[in-house]
């Protein structure tokens, strides 16, 4: 019994990290890692020497991405996990399934994030890709 109450206290401070972190603008999605483009792709490769043609695809592909997010999935499964959990009582099937739900969310976030950054190198040229590549990212690391 002790041994099932560590264990639920372990998944609901887990749980709760994220719904925290989001809640101050924090963690990932559109707040602290710059949204599903990476540690905000567009905004680093913004501050490259890009011509004004390049500059308006990248406003472009952010605002397409701003509009068409998986964002709100993800944080709909975290708050419908979290009740879940926190809940008079537990179902641990439908905790499964949340589970599974949460999982596909990041999937989908990281399939976007992905169709994102190949939108971001197909306007760039090779060689403001190699200078892209070698920006420290914003975010987690600092900016420069």
């Amino acid at each position: 019994m002790t041994r099932k109450m560590m264990m639920a206290g372990a998944l609901v401070a887990a749980l709760a990290i994220p719904v925290v972190a989001h809640q101050q603008g924090q963690g990932p999605g559109r707040g602290g890692r710059g949204g599903p483009g990476g540690p905000n792709l567009i905004g680093a490769a913004m501050r490259l020497d890009l011509s004004d043609a390049q500059r308006e695809q990248l406003k472009a592909i952010a605002d397409e991405d701003r509009k068409d997010g998986p964002g709100a999935g993800i944080r709909e499964a975290e708050q419908k996990l979290h009740a879940a959990v926190l809940g008079d009582t537990q179902d641990g099937a439908a905790i499964e399934g949340l589970k599974a739900t949460l999982n596909s969310a990041h999937a989908a976030e990281l399939d976007h994030r992905i169709a994102v950054m190949q939108k971001v190198a197909q306007v760039l040229t090779p060689a403001q890709r190699q200078q892209l590549r070698s920006l420290r990212p914003e975010g987690r690391g600092g900016r420069h």
